[in-house]
């Protein structure tokens, strides 16, 4: 499920010394957290050290030094570095600039937008090098369910590989799971093929859930507020993760983003809809009446405000995370209603 580009950047890690970050990002967290635990299983007998932005906006010095170091064991390390937001850049550019060997590192971020100062940065300088991860069009995602299938020995035709794609929001993670649960279930291997029923894969998925979120972020930025009260209390119900809300909320926004430059530079809402190959076309209302509602200054200052609410609900407990997200989201419901 990976692309030539993306097998190259993950060999650099061993390749290209010369580099001294490798950063990876974009709105497909699950290729990026893929992609960066791959570079991690190359270098063998590397001790990892882990670091979250947060720690260098307030310690510029620390990556410098962490990079630096020698490993407690006497082996080589790496750093693995998360950027929660776009923060600590001026201990990024004293990493760049620092001479001699040091310990490779690969930092990580979610979407950022090409006025981005970090990513303008990473993309730019000769000691870094730059991965961006896009959600993949629904019939790429289809075919890479169907050839990951293949590999576990299940044969999945097209249609129901695309609801897959569909219901895991896009998500390789998220679609590995389902496939290596169906895998066990048939007991399938190469040597084992198995055929997958569509009736056994609803009966072992957990596709309401995944439908709720998808409703809920409709509902939301559509400015429905009767709907997003219904469709919040079915998610608590559920027991949906806020954070992988808040994930499909920004996931939504990027998307609407690059729809409203088409509609923009002058293509009609309906026309764009129906030319993204990754809408349901029993969608396709729903987001021809978000584009209305969202100019795009108004969708980049959405995709900043959500990255901040994530950040927030990383740091609290699970019942006061729900809270927060249901309040923001009603407020962004609020917002979109008043465009309406």
């Amino acid at each position: 499920m990976s692309s030539a580009k993306e097998r190259s950047f993950i060999s650099a890690i061993s390749a290209r010394p010369d580099i001294r970050l490798f950063f990876i990002f974009g709105q497909d967290e699950s290729a990026v957290a893929d992609i960066a635990g791959k570079m991690s299983a190359q270098l063998v007998g590397s001790e990892r050290v882990e670091i979250d932005s947060d720690r260098i906006r307030n310690d510029p010095a620390l990556l410098v030094d962490e990079a630096s170091a020698l490993s407690l064991f006497g082996d080589k390390r790496h750093i693995r570095l998360n950027f929660r937001r776009e923060e600590g850049l001026a201990a990024v550019e004293n990493l760049l600039g620092l001479e001699g060997d040091i310990s490779p590192v690969i930092a990580t971020a979610g979407n950022l937008t090409k006025a981005s100062k970090l990513r303008k940065l990473l993309e730019a300088h000769p000691r870094a090098m730059a991965h961006i991860c896009y959600l993949p069009e629904e019939g790429d995602a289809a075919a890479a369910v169907m050839a990951f299938a293949a590999t576990t020995g299940l044969k999945i035709d097209r249609p129901l590989a695309a609801r897959i794609a569909r219901y895991t929001g896009q998500d390789r993670k998220l679609a590995q799971a389902e496939i290596e649960k169906l895998s066990l279930y048939y007991d399938a291997s190469p040597q084992r093929p198995a055929t997958v029923d569509i009736a056994i894969f609803e009966a072992l998925s957990a596709e309401t859930g995944e439908e709720n979120i998808n409703g809920l972020v409709h509902v939301v930025m559509g400015g429905d507020l009767r709907g997003t009260g219904s469709e919040l209390a079915t998610a608590r119900d559920l027991g949906v993760d806020a954070i992988r809300i808040i994930r499909a909320m920004q996931r939504r926004v990027t998307m609407l983003a690059a729809m409203r430059t088409k509609v923009d530079n002058g293509s009609n809402p309906g026309a764009v809809v129906k030319a993204t190959r990754s809408i349901f076309w029993k969608d396709a209302d729903s987001y021809a009446q978000q584009l209305t509602r969202w100019p795009s200054s108004r969708l980049a200052g959405l995709n900043n405000h959500l990255l901040e609410v994530e950040a927030k609900l990383m740091h609290v407990r699970d019942g006061l995370a729900v809270t927060i997200l249901e309040e923001e989201l009603v407020r962004i419901a609020r917002a979109a209603a008043r465009r309406g």
